[in-house]
């Protein structure tokens, strides 16, 4: 299971994003991914781009059109994943987002 996003630089509206400094309890503890997540916000906060970093897990890679972003993810079993090792890390992940309707459900766009 995915437990966090350790950072994102250079991808979307996340210039320089860091987990440990961002997301934490109103204690100031930092908070890691539970069983379910919510992820609401507004337009053009970052919400697509999070659903492309967790869809790159299945699909590889992450699109060209962001030049050369940096990202690592941390899951629960301390396994970490980053854009250079996309491939090839075992992980099961499905994302259902405006790119895999555009990708895969052509009858509806």
């Amino acid at each position: 299971m995915l437990k966090k996003i350790q950072h994102i630089k250079k991808l979307g509206v996340f210039e320089d994003f860091s987990w440990d400094h961002e997301v934490k309890s109103k204690s100031g503890a930092v908070q890691s991914f539970v069983d379910i997540n919510i992820i609401y916000g507004r337009n053009y906060s970052g919400k697509t781009t999070l659903s492309r970093v967790i869809r790159a897990l299945e699909t590889g890679s992450i699109s060209d059109k962001y030049g050369s972003p940096s990202l690592n993810l941390k899951f629960s079993d301390n396994t970490e994943v980053a854009q250079g090792n996309l491939k090839g890390h075992g992980i099961i992940s499905r994302v259902f987002n405006e790119d895999f309707v555009r990708e895969n459900l052509r009858f509806i766009t």
